[in-house]
């Protein structure tokens, strides 16, 4: 695995992952709307984002800005997989060197050399993940093991979910809130580097699930708090260890 090149802009399985997903998302909109089914998938794609992208890939994996049980740490890996953004040790990779190289050139997703608009809808050039970014990522059986099945758990779920509830439910249980999750991230790595240059932006927080404190990720990788009205510190607060 040290070796393999992970492909983050022309990954078939991540586009065809994201495809079915609008296509189901939109079967179920247009067949079967409910606002109430709507509201559900919002709160799921907020939590899945939050929990599993923010707590888990983001504070947890990629900073390590505390430290928790293996309980935890297993249920924010398996939440972070169902949000349907990649590998921890793939999205860790990535964030690891966008920290590294911030807004320059060499930043894998900066709307100031790649556009907003594919910055948005995470259209990047294709690059290797420097094996300096996920080393310690590699000494992690658990996340190896979740790396090299990634794929296989994802579909045998989503197989699950389309035979237990049907499509339309699947759509609002997993296939919306799993786009929402694109988008909410897509919005942190476009509108929040607007310019060039990390901002905070608390409004978007009803979206980001408290990402849009961005400029003061920025200037403080290792908080586990990102501002004020952060909606994740009380989780992070409540499954930290205490030192």
């Amino acid at each position: 695995m040290e070796n393999t090149v992970l492909d983050i802009s022309n990954n078939v399985k991540i586009r065809g992952l994201l495809v079915f997903n609008h296509l189901l998302g939109g079967y179920a909109l247009y067949t079967a709307f409910s606002w109430n089914l709507l509201l559900l998938s919002y709160i799921i794609g907020f939590t899945l984002g939050g929990v599993g992208i923010s707590i888990g890939y983001h504070r947890y994996f990629a900073h390590r800005t505390f430290s928790t049980n293996k309980f935890f740490e297993y249920a924010l890996l398996a939440i972070g997989h169902y949000a349907s953004l990649g590998s921890a040790i793939t999205w860790v990779g990535v964030h690891r060197e966008h920290h590294a190289n911030s807004d320059t050139e060499n930043d894998p997703h900066s709307p100031k050399y790649n556009g907003v608009l594919r910055t948005l809808i995470h259209v990047w050039k294709r690059y290797e993940i420097k094996l300096k970014y996920i080393k310690d990522m590699l000494k992690d059986n658990k996340l190896k093991m979740q790396h090299q099945y990634y794929f296989l758990i994802l579909f045998a779920f989503i197989v699950a979910l389309l035979l237990l509830v049907g499509p339309v439910y699947a759509a609002y249980l997993y296939s919306i809130p799993a786009a929402y999750v694109f988008y909410a991230t897509g919005i942190v790595n476009s509108i929040n580097h607007i310019g060039g240059k990390p901002h905070n932006i608390p409004l978007l927080n009803l979206i980001t699930s408290g990402e849009s404190y961005h400029l003061n990720h920025h200037n403080d990788s290792k908080a586990w708090k990102f501002g004020t009205y952060d909606p994740m510190s009380p989780i992070v607060r409540i499954i930290k260890n205490e030192n």
